[in-house]
C-alpha cells in the first residue's frame, strides 16, 4: 500500500521529477478539456478515429485528475493511438468512481487488493492494460508506488482472423455491391496488406515512378514513419483510378490531400429517415455524396457487416460470415506466409518492426498445417504445432539459421546468437522443437520425473519438488501439442 500522501505533497513530489518539470506549469495541465492536437495529433487523426478532446471535468479527486493528466501526456509524447490515450482517461475515471463506491478518496487507499476487484468485469483486460502502463509510469517517475502485480492472462485460442478461401471467393464476385471508392479501398488494403488507418491516411498523391517502378508512400503506423513501397503496377493502377476520382470530384484545385474521402448514402426513393453515411450497399441508394474530408474509421466496420449480409458471404459450414478490415491485412500476411515468402520481406510489407508476429501468421494458414503436418511438423516449448523448419536459404545473410540434433527433439536456435545458456536444458528454451517421434522418450522423462516427484515430497525437499512440476509441465504441454499435431496427421 501507498503510504499516505496529501495532494500538495504530491504536486511537490510530481514537480520535483522529470516529467513534472517539463508540464507541471505547462497551461494545458490547468485546463479540463484539452484538444488532441494540442497533444500533436494531425486534425486528419482526430477526424478518423472520430475522437477530438478529452475531458477531465468529470474528475472530483484532484490527486488521481493530475496523476490521469500526466498519464495522457506521456501516452502522446509516445505516439500512441488516440484510442489508448482515450481508453486511458477513461479507464482512470472509472477507477475514480469505483474507489468512491468503497469509500476510498485518498492515494494511500489505492493497494493490489483494490486494483485487482476494479479490473474483473467485462472491461477488465481494458483496465488492467491502463493500469500497467499508469502504475509503472507512476513509480519510474516517482510520483506514486503502487505495489500492482497484474493477473496473467488466460486467453482460449484465439479464433481464426483471416479470410478462408471459400469466403474470399465470395467477396470478389460481389465486391461490385459496394461503392466504386470503398471497393477500390479494400482491394487496396488487401493487395498492400496496409492497417485501415494507414489506408485513410495515403496522400493524394502518394505514386511516384522511378526506374521502371511504381512505388507508394504509406505512413508505418507501428515504426512511426513514411516510407516509399514499391507495388506492382495493377496497385499502382488502382491507385490512379482513385485519384482520378477524387480530382472529378473536387477539382484539380483542391485542398483535399487525401486518397480517400468522407462518404454519405442517400435513402432510397425518397424514404424516410436519416442515414448515417455506412448502412446502405450501393443498389440501395439513390446517390452517393462525397465530401473533402478523411474517412472516419469508425464507419469502415460497418460498411463491411452491411456488406456480409447483402453479399450473403458464409464460411464452409453455411454460417454468416463478417467482414472486419483488419482480415484483409492478416490474409495478406496468411497468403505469403502459405507461399513460402521470406519473413523479412512480410515484416516489411506488414510495416512490423520485429519478426515476432510471423509465427502467429504462419499457424493461421491452417491448410498449410494439415498439408504439411507430415513432412513439417513441430511443437515448441509452449505446446503449440508449428510448421515452421529453418531452411538455409532464408538466413544465408544472417549467418544461417540450422537445426541441431540433440538427444531429445531438435535446436533451432540461431549461430547469430552467439554460445547457448541453456546448453543441457532445452525444455526451458523457446528454439527447442519436438516431433512425434520424441514421444516415447518424453513419456519416459515424464514418468522418471513422477517418480522423483514422490521422492522428494517424501523428502521435504521444497525446491526440488517446484522445479520437477515445473519440468512436468513443460513436458506435458509438448506431450499435448504433439496429441493434437497426431490428429491433425491422421484426419
Amino acid at each position: 500500500m501507498a503510504k499516505a500522501l496529501s495532494y500538495k505533497a504530491l504536486h511537490k513530489r510530481i514537480a520535483k521529477s522529470e516529467l513534472g518539470q517539463e508540464w507541471i506549469q505547462d497551461a494545458l495541465m490547468q485546463q479540463d478539456v484539452w484538444l488532441l492536437t494540442d497533444l500533436g495529433y494531425s486534425q486528419s487523426e482526430c477526424e478518423i478515429r472520430r475522437l477530438y478532446k478529452l475531458y477531465f471535468q468529470e474528475f472530483s479527486l484532484p490527486w488521481l485528475k493530475l496523476l490521469t493528466k500526466l498519464t495522457a501526456r506521456a501516452r502522446s509524447r509516445e505516439r500512441h493511438s488516440l484510442d489508448w490515450i482515450h481508453r486511458q482517461v477513461r479507464s482512470l475515471y472509472q477507477l475514480e468512481n469505483f474507489m468512491k463506491s468503497r469509500g476510498y478518496f485518498q492515494p494511500s487507499d489505492l493497494c493490489d487488493q483494490l486494483l485487482q476487484q476494479f479490473i474483473v468485469g467485462a472491461n477488465g483486460e481494458n483496465y488492467r492494460n491502463s493500469l500497467i502502463y499508469a502504475t509503472q509510469l507512476w513509480k519510474e517517475e516517482g510520483w506514486l508506488n503502487l505495489q500492482f502485480i497484474p493477473p496473467k492472462r488466460n486467453r482460449k485460442q484465439s479464433e481464426i482472423k483471416n479470410i478462408p478461401e471459400e469466403v474470399l471467393h465470395q467477396i470478389y464476385n460481389s465486391f461490385d455491391l459496394l461503392p466504386p471508392m470503398l471497393e477500390r479501398m479494400f482491394r487496396l488494403q488487401l493487395a498492400l496488406g496496409c492497417r485501415i488507418t494507414e489506408v485513410l491516411t495515403l496522400p493524394r498523391n502518394c505514386l511516384k515512378y522511378e526506374q521502371d517502378r511504381w512505388f507508394l508512400l504509406r505512413w508505418i503506423q507501428k515504426r512511426k514513419q513514411w516510407q516509399f513501397q514499391c507495388v506492382h503496377p495493377l496497385v499502382a493502377e488502382l491507385v490512379q483510378e482513385q485519384q482520378k476520382f477524387i480530382i472529378a470530384l473536387f477539382g484539380t484545385n483542391t485542398d483535399f490531400d487525401y486518397l480517400f474521402c468522407y462518404l454519405l448514402a442517400g435513402l432510397q426513393n425518397g424514404a424516410k429517415g436519416q442515414d448515417n453515411g455506412f448502412s446502405l450497399p450501393r443498389y440501395k441508394v439513390e446517390k452517393f455524396v462525397y465530401r473533402p474530408t478523411v474517412f472516419p474509421k469508425g464507419q469502415v466496420s460497418r460498411w463491411l457487416r452491411s456488406f456480409s449480409e447483402e453479399a450473403d458471404l458464409k464460411d464452409k459450414h453455411s454460417n454468416r460470415f463478417y467482414l472486419t478490415s483488419h482480415m484483409f491485412r492478416r490474409t495478406k500476411a496468411s497468403i505469403m506466409a502459405y507461399c513460402e515468402i521470406e519473413d523479412e520481406y512480410i515484416a516489411t510489407v506488414l510495416g512490423h518492426t520485429s519478426l515476432d508476429m510471423l509465427p502467429h501468421y504462419r499457424k493461421r494458414s491452417l491448410e498449410r498445417l494439415e498439408k504439411d503436418a507430415k513432412t513439417k511438423g513441430y511443437v515448441d516449448m509452449y505446446g503449440r504445432i508449428t510448421t515452421f523448419k529453418p531452411r538455409k536459404r532464408r538466413y544465408e545473410e544472417l549467418k544461417k539459421l540450422l537445426k541441431v540434433s540433440i538427444p531429445l527433439g531438435e535446436c533451432h536456435r540461431p549461430t547469430m546468437l552467439g554460445d547457448c545458456q541453456y546448453r543441457y536444458s532445452c525444455l526451458n528454451c523457446s528454439h527447442h522443437r519436438v516431433t512425434p517421434d520424441d514421444i516415447p522418450k518424453l513419456e519416459d522423462d515424464f514418468n522418471r520425473l513422477s517418480q522423483d516427484l514422490v521422492e522428494a515430497l517424501k523428502e521435504g525437499k521444497q525446491r526440488r519438488v517446484t522445479e520437477i512440476k515445473r519440468l512436468l509441465n513443460l513436458i506435458d504441454e509438448r506431450l499435448k501439442g504433439l496429441n493434437e499435431l497426431q490428429k491433425l496427421i491422421s484426419e
